[in-house]
Formats: C-alpha cells, sequence, structure tokens
C-alpha cells in the first residue's frame, strides 16, 4: 500500500522508512494548495497519507472517491469533518517525529491487515466434529487438547516413529531438540531490523563461523531461498516494531491460557521439571538496561538484582561474575518444562480418552483441483473427507503448504543442544543468557534432571539457517558448538560432563533441532474450505516461540472450527507482509564486518 508523506522531517532521509518504495516523503507538499495534494496521492494512487494539518473536506471526499478501498489519515492538527467520508480511516499523531511517523504507519497496516481478513465460512453443524491434525510436535499436542475439550474426535497422525523410539534425527523440533522448553513473554521475538537508523542484519549474508548465520555452507542459496531472505531484509523497522507487539500479545494471551491448563489439568505438568520464573542474565550492561527497560513496559519484571546480589544468591554464578562473563541479570514471570516428559503425558492423557495416533505416517500431497481447492489429502491412513485437517508441519512438511499461500514461506534455522550437570550448581531458576555479537547469541540453560534423576542443566543456543530444507554444512555446526561449549565455560567453569542415563537420549555430546521459521518473524495461520465444506488450516513458522504460544493457536484453531473470528487469523495471515507491502526493491545494504569477538 502506497503512503505519502508530507511532513517535514530531515530524520526520514537517515532511516529505513523510505527503502521499499511504499513510502514517499514529499514534504513541500506540507503547505501547497490542497489541489496538488489531491494530484499526488491520485498520482501515487496512495491510499495513505501522513501529514501536519488535515487536508479539506473535499479533496478527502474526492480522494476517496478516485481511490479503490479504503483511505488512511494521520494528522497532527485538525478534527474529523462531520459529514462522515465513506472509507476513509483518520486519526491524530502526537507530532512529526520518527517514533509518531512510525505509529500512524502501523495504524495504517494493522486497519488494512485487518478489514482483509478473508472470511470464515459458517458454523459447522454437528456433524463437523471429526478433525485430524498432521503433525506430532508441542503446537499440534496441545491443540488436540483443546480440540477434544471442546468436543471434537480427534485422529493425529505423524511422519516420524514414535516419540523417543528411534535417532533424534528422524524427528521434528519438538521430539529432536532436548528435553527442554521456555515460556517467557518475549519468547518468540521478531529479529528484522527494529532500528530507524539501521539497515537490516546481515544474518543470511555471513556464515555462523563469521558470526552470521548461514549454516548452508558451500551450497548456493536457491531462489527461493534468495527470495526468502530479500524479504526478511525488506521488512522496514516501524513494521518490524508493529509485528513484535502482535507477537508478544499472543504469547500474552498464551500466558493465561497455560495458567488456565495448568489449574485444570495439574497431572500434565507432575514429573515433567516443571519451574517457575527464568533468570535473565546480560554479559553487557547496557544489553541489560535495554532488555529491562523492554521488560518493564511489556509488566514482564518478577524481581530486579544488583551484580553483588545475584552473586551472592546464586553461588554458582559468582565466577562468571568476578571475570567479567556477566554484568547483571532479573528474574522475569515464565517457566519452563521437561517437553519429552510433557509430551509423553499429553500423548498418554488423550490416548486414554480416545485420541488415536499414527506414527510413521506421512501425508505425502495435498490434492487440489484446478481451481486450487483442496480435494483430499494422500496419507498412509485414510483422511475422512467429512473431517477437518490442522497441519502444523515444521520444516519438513514442504508437501502440506503446496498450492496454499504459505508455500515457500517456513523455512529452517537450527540450534543446538549440549548437558553438563547441575549437581554442583543446583540453580534453582532455569536461565536465559545474552552475549551479544557472540557466535551463541542467546542461551536458554534450562533446569532438569536425567532419567536417572540426576540434576542436569540442558545449555540450547545458536542461529544456523538451513533453507528450504534441513541439512547444515557440518563446520557452522561445528561453530555452533563451540559457542556453546565457549558459554557453558565462561558461566560455569568448574561443571563436569554429566554421568552417564539409563535413558539412553540423554547420552550424547552435542545434537540440534531446525526450527521453522519466517522471512517476517510472524507466525503462519492460514485457513481454506476444502471441496467437501471442511476446513483445511496451516500453522507454523513460529521460530522460537511455538511452546510458548501454543495454547494461543489452540484457541485460533477451536475459532476456526465454530466459524468464529479470532485476530490470528489475520495477523498471523501468511500474505500479511505482501499484500501491504508488494515486492518493490530490496533495502541496499552491504554485509557490515563483524564486531571483533572471543569466539
Amino acid at each position: 500500500m502506497k503512503t505519502i508523506i508530507t511532513t517535514p522531517s530531515s530524520d526520514l532521509a537517515y532511516s529505513d522508512f523510505l527503502h521499499g518504495g511504499n513510502v514517499v516523503h514529499l514534504p513541500h507538499l506540507d503547505t501547497a494548495p490542497a489541489d496538488e495534494v489531491l494530484h499526488h496521492l491520485t498520482v501515487h494512487a496512495a491510499r495513505g497519507l501522513i501529514t501536519s494539518r488535515r487536508p479539506p473536506e473535499h479533496v478527502l471526499r474526492s480522494w476517496s472517491e478516485h481511490i479503490t478501498g479504503t483511505t488512511f489519515l494521520s494528522y497532527v492538527t485538525g478534527t474529523p469533518g462531520r459529514s462522515g467520508i465513506r472509507d476513509l480511516v483518520e486519526f491524530t499523531q502526537p507530532d512529526g517525529t520518527l517514533p509518531a511517523l512510525a505509529a500512524a504507519l502501523s495504524g495504517f497496516e494493522r486497519w488494512f491487515t485487518l478489514q482483509r481478513t478473508v472470511p470464515l465460512p459458517p458454523a459447522p453443524g454437528p456433524d463437523g466434529k471429526d478433525v485430524v491434525l498432521v503433525g506430532a510436535g508441542i503446537v499440534n499436542l496441545i491443540t488436540a487438547l483443546y480440540l477434544w475439550r471442546a468436543g471434537h474426535r480427534v485422529t493425529v497422525v505423524d511422519g516420524a516413529p514414535a516419540p523417543g523410539g528411534d535417532d533424534w534425527r528422524r524427528y521434528g523440533c519438538t521430539h529432536a531438540g532436548d528435553d527442554a522448553r521456555m515460556f517467557t513473554f518475549t519468547e518468540m521475538d521478531s529479529y528484522n531490523n527494529q532500528d530507524f537508523h539501521s539497515g537490516p542484519p546481515p544474518y543470511f549474508r555471513l556464515p555462523v563461523d563469521r558470526k552470521g548465520w548461514l549454516a548452508t555452507g558451500d551450497r548456493p542459496l536457491s531462489a527461493e531461498e534468495r527470495g526468502w531472505v530479500e524479504e526478511f531484509e525488506r521488512v522496514p523497522s516501524w513494521l518490524a516494531r508493529a509485528y513484535n507487539q502482535d507477537v508478544f500479545a499472543f504469547t500474552a494471551e498464551a500466558f493465561h491460557e497455560w495458567t488456565a491448563l495448568r489449574r485444570d489439568h495439574p497431572e500434565l505438568f507432575e514429573d515433567v521439571v516443571l519451574t517457575d520464573d527464568v533468570l535473565r542474565l546480560y554479559a553487557d550492561p547496557d544489553h541489560r538496561r535495554s532488555a529491562l527497560a523492554r521488560h518493564r513496559a511489556l509488566g514482564a519484571v518478577a524481581r530486579e538484582f544488583t551484580p553483588d546480589q545475584l552473586a551472592a544468591e546464586f553461588p554458582a554464578l559468582a565466577h562468571a561474575f568476578e571475570n567479567g562473563a556477566l554484568a547483571g541479570g532479573f528474574l522475569v514471570p515464565g517457566f519452563t518444562v521437561g517437553i519429552h516428559r510433557f509430551t509423553h503425558r499429553i500423548v498418554s492423557f488423550l490416548r486414554e480418552r480416545g485420541v488415536v495416533f499414527h506414527w510413521d505416517t506421512p501425508v505425502r500431497r495435498v490434492r487440489r483441483d484446478g481451481s486450487g481447492t483442496v480435494t483430499g489429502f494422500d496419507c498412509g491412513v485414510p483422511i475422512p473427507d467429512d473431517a477437518h485437517v490442522v497441519a502444523s508441519p515444521g520444516v519438513q512438511g514442504r508437501a502440506l503448504l503446496a498450492g496454499s499461500a504459505c508455500e515457500g514461506r517456513i523455512h529452517g534455522v537450527l540450534g543446538g543442544w549440549m548437558r553438563i550437570g547441575n549437581e554442583r550448581a543446583r540453580l534453582p531458576y532455569s536461565l536465559k543468557v545474552g552475549r551479544r555479537r557472540h557466535v551463541t547469541e542467546d542461551a536458554n540453560v534450562t533446569v532438569a534432571v536425567d532419567g536417572d534423576g540426576r540434576p542436569t542443566l540442558i545449555v540450547g543456543s545458536g542461529y544456523g539457517y538451513t533453507g528450504a530444507g534441513t541439512d547444515a554444512d557440518e563446520a557452522q555446526l561445528d561453530a555452533i558448538r563451540l559457542g556453546i561449549m565457549d558459554t557453558v565455560e565462561r558461566l560455569f567453569p568448574d561443571q563436569s560432563h554429566p554421568t552417564a542415563s539409563s535413558r539412553a537420549g540423554d547420552n550424547y555430546d552435542f545434537k540440534y533441532c531446525v526450527r521453522p521459521w519466517t522471512a517476517t518473524s510472524l507466525g503462519i495461520y492460514h485457513a481454506e474450505t476444502t471441496v467437501q465444506g471442511r476446513l483445511f488450516v496451516i500453522n507454523g513458522g513460529h521460530n522460537t516461540g511455538g511452546f510458548a504460544q501454543a495454547p494461543a493457536i489452540a484457541r485460533a484453531v477451536l475459532a476456526s472450527l465454530g466459524g468464529q473470528p479470532h485476530p490470528m487469523h489475520a495477523l498471523y495471515h501468511p500474505e500479511r507482509f505482501t499484500a501491504f507491502m508488494p515486492e518493490g526493491a530490496p533495502v541496499a545494504t552491504a554485509p557490515r564486518a563483524p564486531a571483533a569477538s572471543s569466539i
């Protein structure tokens, strides 16, 4: 959507607001005759106008009549006209600063997005109670629980073996990673540029061992992968900030759902190493200050500490503060669980209540007719025509996306895992550790126990882009492994390798899982009607937040099946970005040399 800004602003030229070509700055129009403003609005086919003063009524009316669809107006001075111009959305802004301009643009985008939501089909009758879930990761397992509670007949099919019975490389993210997942209010986050005066980060232009995220080695990126990276770089800072607020809103919704689940189904949370609250730690004082301000704004600070208080209260961390590896931290609300234990409990709970599971049963193809409408599914077990289908494909389920608006939008970014003992440290909280400009910038250190009940710390960290698949270059995997080792050695220099466990899955030196990501850092939610009048729903691409947001996603699925709206249907629409910002020239940027670091 094209927007014209007439507000004088010297800062705009030094921001990324104008780089995509969808926002045009014409400051001479701020004092130009009204008819000249109208001329430029119509010539540019602009649907948005940000200006210092509200234009005259006849200009707005003529603009609205010449432009197809809703027009959007924001101004500093003026009051809405009494005549009520059809299809005009208008509001005021406090001034002409970059934050105010960003807020106005974000307001336009939100109205645009919410208005173009595709209406859901009518609520199904009493016969529409059969639902087949494709994929048995944590998102679909929580969805299965919600569907069962709502009275649906649920079947789950998954292309991998039953969890825990095979090599970890055969599983999706939930069951391939280690036995640790974390909820915090910022668990799912935006990694696009949010600095008004900066360009896109060069994550996908540099390999891991040069402080980038590329884990594809010498293999050249495909056209689809290059397009995915370019879309990541096209998201302007003002829009990335707006997206991030939507992401945080769904995580806040999920928090209330998690709280209710713990109250209503306490048996699911027994013996899963449930640990409340998370201690966030930072190697850099400025990083800690900015993170604390961010969490205060979200109301997500449980307790603040001085460095001396942290060292005294958590003796295992005292050495890290003494040697300068840590500069400070604070406690945030949240929790961690052993995800393998937790999913085992959910599967057992659902099976006992009639939910059917089929393992080693991939959906090989989604059948579509000449118009693109879904006609059926090729699967090892028949999927009834009268069943709704909900797919959570991860990275490996590309066949499920073919022919839909989701095709090509979910790529892989891996993270690595290592274990150390917790018998000496006896940390009572799981940790989030921030190390700016490090190979593994963000690390989760999760309180756990092994198969024999011994205290363990599971360290997960790293970002490695695998593209449209899941294969990673060995040298880049080794860079992530060395990065995690460095974090462990800096934080816990006296911790030993854990004792061998009787549970085979606990015994490894290094492994990884490939997380489903999108270029916009938004999740994906897509629903379409099959030829039989049932729903085919696709959700995914939640990067580091699939576990955290799982109950909110389940609520969105329930709403779809009931013919009801949910904000996720629009705000996680796979075409949200491309509909508002049709493809133009990517933001020009040269790969920047990474800052010097110890590893």
